[in-house]
């Protein structure tokens, strides 16, 4: 008997700043789960996402649901209303709103560093990302990095 292969996530962390310290390490996200800090512990569980969906805790419910997002928008709850659109991305950039205008850049994603704002500059750099995991997107990222 053949059992099915599952394919794991692999983990990836967010420190804070330019640092890869253990004493900076913010979150953990690893199989659809962000943590809060190294711990991988269900009562660490800041948010767990699925199908376009971060969800409060642990829970999948329609009642958690805080963001849903597609590869270029981010909305309130489970909507995909225009006016609901929290966040757009662009090329590397998160603008509030249903927005592309430079004074509405609210992150700005170069390599695997997260910078706030239309910026580069290392006094502005928020986050820096262990690995480049493809189901770590920005619209993933402005979730747990946000609200703006």
């Amino acid at each position: 008997m053949l059992l099915p292969a599952f394919h794991a996530m692999a983990q990836v962390k967010l420190y804070r700043g330019d640092s890869f310290q253990d004493t900076e390490l913010a979150y953990t996200i690893q199989d659809g789960v962000v943590y809060h800090g190294d711990a991988t512990f269900s009562r660490k569980v800041i948010y767990t996402f699925s199908d376009g969906k971060v969800y409060q805790g642990q829970s999948t419910s329609s009642f958690n649901c805080l963001y849903s997002y597609t590869e270029k928008n981010v909305y309130r709850g489970e909507s995909r209303f225009s006016s609901d659109i929290l966040y757009t991305i662009e090329d590397g950039k998160v603008y509030r709103g249903n927005s592309t205008f430079s004074s509405n850049c609210v992150l700005t994603l170069d390599e695997n560093k997260l910078y706030m704002g239309d910026s580069t500059f290392s006094s502005d750099l928020l986050i820096t990302i262990s690995s480049s995991d493809v189901s770590v997107t920005l619209a993933l990222l402005a979730c747990i990095v946000g609200p703006y």
